[in-house]
């Protein structure tokens, strides 16, 4: 990590992997960044979210330029491979470099969005970078809902421009995004006692990734898979449900769901060979997007436990079944761009109810609120509850954006190119501003960062050196 470039941003950015901060655990991490801005006697303010406002002064020339605001957020998506013994409680990440990349090892690397917390860091310890006065914003608990975005009192920050550090492709600029809503649907479950051979499928090997920016990919979601599995396999063998789970985060693509059921034990070897045909037939389906598609079985013994109704088992499948996954509706104006999207994320049984979480992306608020309709309206039918939570809005595009304007003459002079202008489907902090702050002028951009929500993350080291390059030299443009 030592050298690495450049090298104070690799520096802070190993110091604050050594801090556990997955959304909801992100105390220690908002404290350090206070601390830092005491120990450098930097203005600051730490509300009782944990979201960490620091401020500092402009450089010499830059005196009348408008504040800028530099912002990003401290927590991460806490994933790992199904071999990693990993606590993001209490464990550091395991920083790897290997050619250009850098990743952490069995886990995600939180480059998302610890580069833009390393960024601001560097930029604010460093008083030879020319820049107008600053404010950088450091976000809790973006990952689970924008929650530390949209509980900040935006009468703290003075800056109307914004350059938002979140992005996942460099030279691109996004300027605008989807909104969203999560659905959590709840279905009650009896249960009897039956005798019967247990079984445990598990399916894995999925890529997953995460639900905006790879929703589009054609990659398999492992809660749909198994509801699909287990209702060809209650079609043919009669099969008792025990319980079903699987997925972490709502807004990452689901890799991995396990099932246990019983069965006649007869049937156990039949029942092997159709789950390796059904195999077979899913990396056929999924031949280019998500070839790795693997599923397990394994036997226990005859013996007596709990199982799910026959009635409670059929609307659990059936959920499984018909809840919406994937692309629902695409721009009709703008080529290429998801308008709606839905992801089923989470599924978890208990004693009593079957719990599921989806998370409906949409740059149309319409279409995002008829979408949860119709999760709520199969989950009722299905004879359980629905509840919407965390709802976040749309960040629209603007077509007069000075920011924006200077940031493209900065990269045109510095590669002879212009920047990807675009609107992404996944969800920014930007929107919940741009709806708070009157007159916002935002752009958000990033280093180049791979299969972010996943253990697969990696961030390039020379596209991070580049980026880093860019934005000091548009601070340094924006003199007016």
């Amino acid at each position: 990590m030592q050298e690495l470039q450049p090298e104070n941003v690799f520096t802070f950015f190993e110091v604050i992997s050594s801090i556990p901060r997955g959304s909801g655990n992100t105390k220690a991490i908002s404290d350090f960044v206070a601390g830092f801005a005491r120990e450098r006697e930097l203005d600051y303010v730490q509300d009782k979210l944990g979201n960490v406002l620091i401020r500092k002064g402009a450089t010499p020339g830059y005196e009348e330029a408008p504040v800028v605001i530099l912002q990003g957020h401290m927590d991460m998506v806490c994933a790992k491979t199904p071999e990693s013994t990993h606590n993001f409680e209490t464990d550091p990440l395991t920083l790897v470099v290997e050619d250009d990349y850098l990743y952490a090892e069995g886990t995600t690397l939180g480059g998302d969005d610890g580069i833009a917390v390393a960024y601001m860091l560097a930029i604010l310890d460093d008083d030879e970078i020319a820049h107008p006065a600053l404010e950088c914003l450091f976000t809790v608990d973006e990952e689970t809902g924008l929650l530390g975005a949209a509980g900040l009192d935006v009468s703290i920050l003075k800056g109307k421009r914004m350059i938002n550090l979140d992005s996942e492709d460099e030279g691109v600029f996004t300027v605008g995004c989807a909104g969203g809503i999560r659905v959590d649907s709840v279905i009650p479950v009896t249960r009897a006692v039956v005798r019967g051979f247990p079984v445990l499928a598990e399916i894995r090997g999925l890529k997953g990734g995460h639900s905006g920016e790879m929703i589009d990919k054609s990659r398999a979601n492992a809660l749909k898979l198994m509801g699909r599995l287990l209702y060809e396999l209650n079609d043919a063998f009669a099969i008792s449900l025990c319980d079903a789970t699987g997925g972490e985060k709502d807004n990452a693509i689901p890799t991995l769901a396990r099932a246990r059921f019983v069965i006649d034990e007869d049937d156990f070897a039949e029942v092997k060979k159709y789950i390796d045909k059904f195999q077979e037939n899913l990396r056929k389906e999924y031949a280019g997007s998500d070839d790795g598609i693997s599923i397990t079985v394994e036997g226990g013994r005859t013996h007596k436990v709990s199982a799910m109704s026959p009635d409670s088992q059929d609307r659990v499948i059936g959920f499984l079944m018909q809840v919406p996954y994937g692309v629902c509706n695409m721009s009709g104006l703008t080529e290429g761009l998801i308008q709606t999207s839905n992801n089923v994320g989470i599924m978890r049984t208990g004693e009593d109810k079957f719990v599921s979480t989806s998370l409906i992306r949409s740059s149309v608020l319409s279409q995002r609120d008829a979408l949860a309709a119709t999760i709520r309206n199969l989950t009722e039918l299905l004879g359980g509850t629905a509840r919407e939570k965390e709802g976040y809005p749309a960040w629209e595009f603007n077509p007069d954006s000075p920011l924006r304007d200077t940031m493209i003459a900065v990269y045109q002079q510095m590669y002879e190119d212009d920047p990807i202008i675009t609107v992404i489907h996944g969800g920014l902090e930007c929107g919940i501003f741009y709806e708070k702050i009157k007159d916002l002028d935002a752009v958000s951009i990033g280093p180049d960062l791979l299969d972010i929500h996943t253990p697969g993350e990696k961030l390039s080291i020379s596209s991070a050196q580049r980026v880093w390059n860019f934005l000091l030299s548009v601070l340094a443009s924006l003199a007016a």
